[in-house]
């Protein structure tokens, strides 16, 4: 399977337990043509990352590269996205790096009145998650496993993810400053 597959698997099965949610949230990886539509087509609200080269347009027809689109203020910028239509865009720059995300909605008249706020709001839960999952594969090696018996590698799992915890235990009790600070110590 691709990991699109996986994902739209993993939506669905969250979608069968009843469970509500308001947002999905993915970096570039998961940011395809093909998991877009599928979200719309279940009325789900996102919020991707994008690569810079993705395409989109003020109008119908004239596209430009994310990267060179000349203006994007604070509260983002509605433009249509090649091939899937309506998001709003926001541009962020940290370091030396400039990252692009869209937004998307079930309701697309809704994409007015998004502002940097909710960027904001839903940047940050992302962000948790993806510091989230590269701790657990930087710090804790939760894919470094020389077995193949189910027992053994759900074992490794398990141990990884109580490191996960004790390092976040350290760090909300000020033991350590970060998570990464105890290894480079």
């Amino acid at each position: 399977k691709t990991k699109n597959q996986y994902f739209q698997e993993m939506i669905e099965e969250i979608i069968s337990w009843g469970l509500p949610f308001a947002w999905v949230t993915g970096d570039s990886w998961y940011s395809s043509l093909e998991n877009l539509k599928f979200l719309r087509k279940r009325n789900l609200n996102a919020l991707f990352g994008v690569e810079n080269n993705r395409i989109f347009s003020e109008e119908k027809g004239s596209y430009i590269q994310a990267q060179k689109i000349e203006y994007i203020d604070q509260d983002g910028k509605v433009l249509y996205m090649k091939g899937f239509g309506q998001v709003r865009i926001f541009r962020q720059s940290r370091r030396e790096t400039t990252r692009h995300y869209i937004m998307i909605q079930s309701d697309t008249d809704n994409l007015d009145r998004l502002s940097k706020f909710d960027f904001d709001q839903l940047h940050s839960a992302h962000w948790n998650i993806e510091e989230y999952h590269r701790v657990l594969k930087q710090e804790c090696h939760i894919e470094h496993f020389q077995t193949r018996s189910t027992t053994a590698i759900k074992n490794h799992i398990f141990c990884a993810l109580v490191a996960f915890i004790h390092l976040e235990i350290k760090t909300i009790s000020g033991e350590i400053k970060n998570w990464y600070r105890l290894k480079r110590d």
